[in-house]
């Protein structure tokens, strides 16, 4: 999955990631989440579609697509169950994780292509509240398809940039229509964040 960027340090945790070039060691990109290996799944799934051209990230996009880009773990978190955390033990993370990405986002504030972002980790909470401007800005109050809730697309892209075909994804989601399904995360709601469904867990 990774082929054309190199991965450096353990991605299964919770922690601070960067990309830099091959060669040095200025960070480019400073990111923060509970489960790195999902951020790196993420990272690629736009990448590897030349999704973040025309957008803050297209530096990422450049060095990506001539395999120069590595993404590495830069803090990892002593806290290791993070699957076995309260809701209000994620939220404390995000919270703590989100002050040490704004500090080394600072500390490469010369080479860092997202300095100009507030640091904000979006909330674990199941309604998905935090993602209605985001509804707004993927999909428009006029689109037909706003039907299906945001928790459910932000599952659904999770689902495809893990590897799940639309027809196997159709047979979790039965009233979401595969053709629409194929179209998430390519055409429509594209700057959505991903969420992993509960039910994952149960069916690996």
């Amino acid at each position: 999955m990774n082929d054309k960027m190199k991965v450096v340090g353990n991605i299964y945790c919770a922690g601070v990631y960067g990309m830099r070039l091959k060669g040095s060691q200025e960070y480019i990109y400073v990111g923060s989440a509970i489960e790195i290996n999902d951020a790196l799944s993420r990272h690629n799934y736009y990448l590897k579609r030349g999704l973040y051209n025309n957008t803050n990230k297209q530096i990422l996009q450049y060095y990506f697509d001539l395999e120069e880009l590595i993404f590495e773990v830069i803090h990892e978190s002593e806290h290791k169950k993070v699957k076995e955390m309260s809701f209000q033990e994620k939220e404390n993370l995000h919270k703590a994780l989100s002050v040490l990405e704004k500090f080394y986002i600072e500390m490469y504030r010369s080479s860092c292509c997202n300095t100009q972002n507030e640091v904000s980790k979006h909330s674990s909470n199941k309604d998905m509240s935090t993602t209605i401007k985001r509804q707004k800005v993927n999909s428009g109050s006029n689109n037909p398809n706003s039907k299906y809730k945001n928790k459910i697309i932000a599952e659904i892209l999770w689902l495809k940039i893990n590897g799940y075909k639309p027809k196997q994804i159709a047979e979790f989601y039965k009233d979401v229509n595969k053709g629409y399904i194929s179209q998430i995360g390519i055409t429509k709601w594209i700057h959505l964040e991903p969420i992993k469904p509960e039910f994952v867990e149960d069916i690996v």
